[in-house]
């Protein structure tokens, strides 16, 4: 029997992953977790995160494989990066939160003009006490940026690596954001989503995107609490949502943009940076090692020549070792085989259009009941 394809395995995990989130969701919808008291919340974003997100995409997907677990991990590129890129991914994980103010925001007019209700938050009348700080934190922060990234940027990104560099990005960014089930952060999750799936391929590490994702989501926790405790920035999205409809809009909205054209700027900047400090550096080994090669081949050239300066005998290896560059570079440097491209036949997108169908039905029909 012949074995199934990383697509295949993929997909198939992913869409038993989502059958399970939509089971959880009609279930909280039908208060039927309701014995589980206060302690409803936690346990059930304990579940979907490590449960749903981490455990099932890694066991599944190496059993699938037949392959061990350590090999999964390697697929699913967990690759270590330096100090200095860790402090370049908080930078980019900063201007990713600005960002994200703007697009959703955006995206919020145009569902209010369909006549889109937005669900209230929870509040924090109570209080909001330090311990409760860091449980939002681990809850709303640590785990979507651990297990989700492996879900995403692990699972999906692995399964997706024939159908080439572009697809394999656009692709798990929209069941990223379709993950969500809920129109409300659809948009915006989608375009982080390519976004943290750009720099997992270009790094050739999945832990660039859990530091972004993490830090998007922890300057948003932190907010909350400032807020609640009159702490630093605590009033920053109130502020500018009052110098939004005061009466100096022109104003405020001219140096909205400003802010915003400069923290694209500083995001493709970092970007590069971080390039450099991962797959640039990387890059810089590959080409010396060719230089050192190539003396080699001249070296084993200039031997080669007989007394009689008769014709030069060139070695297969200079040829070779050219060849295998391009092969080596997509694969070992980047993450993804851009020079073999391969479309996948009906049979394995089976359970990828069954994911599509089922989240977008889900994320639609919250739509329609926003509007209702």
């Amino acid at each position: 029997m012949k074995p199934k394809t990383d697509f295949f395995n993929a997909t198939l995990t992913y869409f038993v992953l989502i059958v399970l989130f939509v089971l959880v969701r009609i279930s909280t919808a039908l208060d039927l977790f309701s014995f589980l008291g206060s302690a409803k919340s936690y346990l059930l974003n304990g579940l979907i995160q490590i449960g749903f997100m981490f455990l099932i995409p890694l066991f599944m997907f190496t059993l699938l494989s037949k392959q061990k677990f350590k090999q999964t991990f390697k697929d699913f590129r967990f690759n270590k990066i330096n100090l200095k890129s860790i402090f370049i991914c908080i930078g980019i994980g900063v201007l990713v939160f600005i960002l994200n103010i703007a697009v959703s925001s955006f995206f919020s007019f145009i569902l209010q003009l369909f006549g889109y209700q937005y669900s209230s938050g929870v509040g924090t009348s109570s209080g909001y006490p330090v311990w409760l700080f860091f449980v939002s934190l681990i809850i709303t922060a640590v785990l979507p940026g651990f297990c989700e990234e492996v879900a995403h940027r692990g699972l999906l990104l692995r399964g997706f690596k024939d159908l080439g560099m572009k697809k394999a990005i656009l692709l798990s960014a929209l069941l990223f954001g379709l993950m969500h089930l809920n129109i409300e952060q659809f948009f915006y999750a989608s375009l982080i989503g390519a976004l943290l799936g750009f720099l997992t391929v270009t790094t050739n590490s999945i832990f660039p995107a859990m530091i972004v994702h993490f830090m998007n989501n922890g300057i948003s926790v932190y907010l909350d609490f400032a807020g609640a405790n009159d702490l630093f920035l605590g009033n920053f999205l109130n502020e500018v949502s009052a110098a939004i409809s005061g009466s100096n809009f022109v104003v405020a909205m001219l140096v909205i943009l400003l802010v915003l054209v400069l923290a694209i700027f500083l995001l493709a900047w970092l970007i590069y940076l971080l390039f450099k400090q991962t797959t640039g550096k990387k890059l810089g080994t590959l080409v010396k090692d060719l230089k050192e090669s190539l003396s080699t081949v001249k070296a084993d050239e200039s031997l080669s020549e007989n007394k009689d300066n008769q014709e030069i005998v060139k070695p297969e290896s200079q040829a070779s070792f050219v060849g295998e560059l391009s092969l080596k570079i997509p694969t070992e440097y980047i993450g993804i085989n851009i020079n073999q491209i391969r479309k996948p036949k009906y049979v394995e997108k089976i359970f990828l259009y069954s994911s599509l169908i089922l989240s977008i039905g889900v994320t639609i029909s919250t739509f329609i009941w926003g509007v209702l």
